[in-house]
């Protein structure tokens, strides 16, 4: 889908942080991200909804997930806790219309920084993008731990 901005990514026509990357999936930091360490994993294929994916392909979703969270911790980062979250739908705060996993790092008390953060994400805006040399170091970083 040419206006999408994660098939932009995939096909390398936008700069991303990656942290890891197969045949049907690719994990990157999130641009804007709520919290250091926000990861993202998308499947290659344009799929809107978790039903657009076949059971096998969701539970690889899910387990790329689980290994990236994994990773964050041997960093230092959710070590306290993380939200694995899915914008499922346009209704459901969906704000681009293609289908990703959302793992945020957590630790007690940060509700206060992120809360203007996750306003802007509901709301489309964003914020400020983060520095590339940070993400590219946290993702060199969660990558080296899921090996």
């Amino acid at each position: 889908m040419t206006n999408c901005i994660f098939c932009k990514i995939i096909e390398g026509k936008e700069p991303a942080s990656i942290v890891y990357e197969d045949d049907d999936f690719i994990a990157l930091m999130d641009a804007y991200p709520l919290t250091n360490g926000h990861c993202l994993v998308i499947p290659k294929s344009h799929v809107i909804r978790l039903d657009d994916l076949k059971a096998k392909q969701r539970a690889k979703l899910f387990n790329i997930g689980h290994k990236i969270v994994e990773a964050q911790k041997k960093v230092g980062l959710g070590i306290q806790g993380t939200n694995i979250l899915v914008n499922d739908g346009k209704a459901a705060n969906q704000t681009v219309p293609h289908l990703h996993l959302h793992l945020i790092p957590r630790s007690s008390g940060d509700w206060l920084k992120s809360i203007p953060k996750l306003f802007l994400h509901i709301t489309g805006f964003f914020g400020l993008k983060s520095p590339e040399k940070s993400l590219n170091d946290q993702a060199s970083d969660i990558a080296q731990h899921m090996k």
